[in-house]
């Protein structure tokens, strides 16, 4: 397959400009240009609740704003299946290990 200089610099420069556009990181915002303080309730207790369950609203931040709809997202400690619930959710292909 050959393509030419051109063409991947325009598709290159379209794939940077949505980058810019539509992701967000975590709680980056106008107001609070850049922060690592993460504000997610936390799992309640329930009977046979995994110790290191993650918020499902996290998990959904995370894979938002690292894959696109379609991507596959790979969890190799899959504990109950959290991450591979989320993607699903957001119209990933999901790989539970």
């Amino acid at each position: 397959m050959v393509v030419s200089h051109d063409s991947l610099n325009c598709k290159s420069s379209e794939l940077l400009d949505e980058f810019k556009s539509h992701r967000r990181y975590f709680s980056v915002s106008v107001s609070v240009p850049y922060t690592d303080v993460r504000t997610h309730k936390p799992v309640q207790f329930y009977p046979g609740k995994h110790p290191c369950e993650k918020p499902a609203d996290m998990l959904r931040q995370i894979i938002n704003a690292s894959s696109r709809p379609g991507d596959l997202v790979a969890d190799f400690f899959m504990g109950f299946g959290s991450t591979i619930k989320a993607a699903m959710a957001l119209g990933r292909r999901a790989l539970g290990v």
